[in-house]
């Protein structure tokens, strides 16, 4: 029969911690640089998954082991501000780490005595117990040992992956060689922190430091910090669009392009805010086309990432600028997003005035060529036979008359009725009741 304590282990998770510092010993002044937390429960299955770098308040040494430059620590969170992340994923778990009282020299003193028992499993003792002949310390050495494979050495994330793969091994090992039972009574140490705050979810990953490090880097960057703090009356939001797309088809800003952008700023007296918001706006346009068919591939993913870079918007900014288009999309049917692709470059050209409305505001023409552009069609003023549409507030009324109407019927360019083309591209209108 299993024991009440065998059935609470299954049911038990497990914190697998692992560190980068700037040396070996925290009372001689070295500092934590990267942490990472990987929570799993006794199967080995991965709940919960934390990283981030750490200022350390001081100059880092011994880049050439962990990879991490101070600019690269620049923007992130100091510990105390990560404490909280760090004590709510420990509460009520079981530490595990490889070389378990090196995690707990550097821990203990950032988490200013919020753990009283700071205990755990450490992997490299685990190790020796249920392989005592195999020699083996570090970490590498165990998991080449196991089969594992740790995707980049040195890395808190790939290091604590690693050990939380290792731990699942030989946990499992040993309760070959022993009774479960030994392994509840030896090895499972809960912490309970009293009061434990709320996580914040403050992190900084390397790949984010490194972007945000190559912009902070650029030109472009440079010269948009010089600009003033207070916003200016008039914001020319077209003509800086305008520049940019001329500026970004090559997806590339030269020096003369740069400054011309930076001039006209300062011609408006734009601020610092009005410039990046502009370049939001730009850069959610682009992710508002990628995703009409609401996906994004890698190689949108890799333009939208280099456009955000030449933008010097942030990558945090930029997940929320994802995040925000997605919730705007319409779930959409596979063959509606059939159609929309095969939208894609159409061109549509007006005729009379629109008489729909989005929530109770007509559109005009301004907002009818933005929702067009922004889901991949063209507009055209004049009819041609490149035309493949011409849009008018009622079909049933249409005639000859009128140059754009004449031209149409001549190219035999599909008419259609304005609230059916909106529905057709995903757009959700109420039509005015007046005709005409």
């Amino acid at each position: 029969m299993i024991s009440d304590s065998i059935l609470e282990l299954y049911k038990h998770q497990f914190a697998v911690i692992s560190l980068e510092t700037t040396g070996i010993s925290p009372q001689h002044g070295d500092h934590l640089i990267e942490l990472a937390i990987q929570t799993v429960n006794w199967n080995g299955e991965l709940l919960d998954s934390y990283e981030t770098l750490v200022h350390p308040g001081k100059d880092i040494e011994g880049f050439h082991i962990h990879g991490i430059t101070d600019e690269m620590v620049k923007n992130a969170p100091s510990i105390s501000e990560i404490a909280s992340d760090i004590l709510s994923r420990l509460n009520g778990k079981t530490l595990v780490a490889h070389d378990l009282d090196f995690a707990i020299r550097f821990l203990k003193p950032a988490l200013d005595g919020a753990i009283t028992d700071f205990k755990g499993i450490c992997t490299l003792k685990l190790a020796n117990i249920v392989a005592p002949d195999s020699g083996l310390r570090r970490l590498e050495q165990i998991c080449s040992y196991y089969d594992i494979d740790i995707a980049a050495r040195h890395t808190a994330k790939a290091d604590s992956l690693a050990t939380a793969k290792l731990f699942s091994i030989l946990k499992n090992l040993y309760n070959q060689q022993f009774k479960i039972e030994d392994f509840v009574r030896d090895f499972l140490s809960v912490i309970h922190i009293n009061d434990c705050p709320k996580e914040r979810n403050l992190f900084i990953k390397r790949k984010e430091a490194i972007n945000i490090a190559n912009i902070q880097k650029t030109r472009l960057y440079d010269l948009i910090n010089r600009l003033t703090s207070n916003a200016g009356d008039s914001v020319p939001v077209r003509q800086y669009l305008n520049v940019l797309d001329r500026a970004l088809a090559d997806r590339i800003l030269s020096e003369k392009e740069i400054v011309s952008l930076v001039e006209l700023a300062s011609d408006y007296s734009l601020s610092k805010n009005q410039v990046m918001e502009i370049h939001e706006e730009y850069l959610r346009k682009l992710i508002r086309i990628y995703l009409l068919d609401e996906i994004l591939t890698n190689s949108e993913m890799e333009d939208i990432n280099l456009v955000s870079e030449l933008l010097c918007i942030l990558p945090k900014d930029l997940e929320l600028l994802i995040e925000y288009e997605r919730t705007k999309i319409q779930i959409t049917t596979p063959s509606q997003q059939k159609q929309l692709k095969s939208l894609k470059g159409k061109s549509v050209c007006f005729s009379g005035h629109l008489n729909c409305k989005i929530n109770g505001e007509r559109i005009n023409r301004e907002l009818a060529q933005q929702l067009i552009k922004e889901r991949g069609l063209i507009v055209k003023r004049v009819v041609s036979k490149n035309v493949d549409y011409l849009i008018t507030a009622q079909v049933d009324s249409f005639s000859g008359k009128g140059r754009k109407n004449q031209k149409a019927m001549e190219y035999h360019v599909n008419v259609m009725e304005e609230k059916i083309f909106w529905e057709m591209i995903g757009v959700t209108v109420d039509c005015n009741e007046e005709k005409g």
